[in-house]
């Protein structure tokens, strides 16, 4: 079972956004999405998500359009974590994972909730700051928090039975090195254990190494999809965005060149 996308396009006034996008995301692996500024990427994830209506196309969570899921049942399989988390009152840390906890599991706050709760909170480091008011934070403090409400709503210590996702965009844009890769290595393993990601990805070297497959967007259009060797070509590369790169094979990754 999966996430698909059939023949999707998105008009915005009389221009195309997104057109003939077709994809499917499998619970187990990690799609990394990529393309220059202005190619669809947020847009796509979004509609994914569910939170903009299609123009045209079809998108089936599980064999099921999802136009026939409710809000609170997307809520229960899937998390999103978009660019822009505005919140208007002065919450705490704590309140706002909370928001995600009443998303994925409603108001039965039980003992084995709670118990998520604190590995989540642990593990992105923000144990120590969880009575703290959300506008005392620093950015990278912030962005923490919100990946910890969008894990907390459909992680699963026991794995995933029911096939759950997360959508990322550009999720460790305000993180040092040593939390982006903490971070990044904690979704890879819990995509391991079964759960499904949409990543979208600024880092070509971090696509290259955590996605097991790549959607390249350009003005709207796939330009490609496929496993990281196939799409970080130099060929691509310089299509879509217009750089000169250098690929090395082991390691897999990218130099750029001037």
């Amino acid at each position: 079972m999966s996430i698909r996308v059939d023949n999707l396009s998105q008009k915005y006034g009389d221009r195309y956004i997104l057109k003939d996008i077709n994809v499917e995301i499998f619970p187990g692996e990690i799609l990394g999405i990529i393309g220059p500024n202005g190619s669809g990427k947020s847009t796509l994830v979004k509609m994914i998500a569910g939170d903009f209506s299609l123009t045209y196309g079809l998108i089936k969570y599980e064999g099921i359009s999802l136009n026939k899921y409710s809000l609170l049942d997307r809520a229960k399989y899937r998390s999103v974590v978009s660019q822009e988390q505005n919140i208007m009152f002065d919450f705490t840390v704590k309140e706002v994972i909370e928001m995600g906890i009443i998303g994925g599991y409603g108001l039965n706050f039980n003992s084995e909730v709670w118990k998520k709760f604190e590995i989540v909170i642990k593990t992105l480091g923000i144990d120590k700051y969880a009575n703290r008011s959300i506008r005392t934070l620093s950015g990278g403090e912030l962005q923490r928090v919100h990946l910890a409400r969008a894990l907390i709503q459909i992680w699963d210590k026991n794995g995933y039975p029911t096939p759950k996702y997360i959508f990322l965009d550009e999720p460790t844009s305000n993180l040092d090195i040593g939390q982006e890769l903490r971070f990044l290595n904690f979704i890879k393993n819990e995509v391991n254990r079964g759960l499904g990601a949409a990543i979208i990805f600024h880092d070509l070297n971090l696509a290259a190494h955590f996605s097991d497959k790549i959607l390249l967007l350009s003005r709207g259009y796939v330009l490609d999809f496929g496993p990281p060797e196939e799409i970080l070509t130099p060929s691509l590369i310089y299509k879509a965005y217009g750089l000169k790169v250098k690929v090395q094979k082991k390691p897999f990754r990218l130099s750029y060149l001037h």
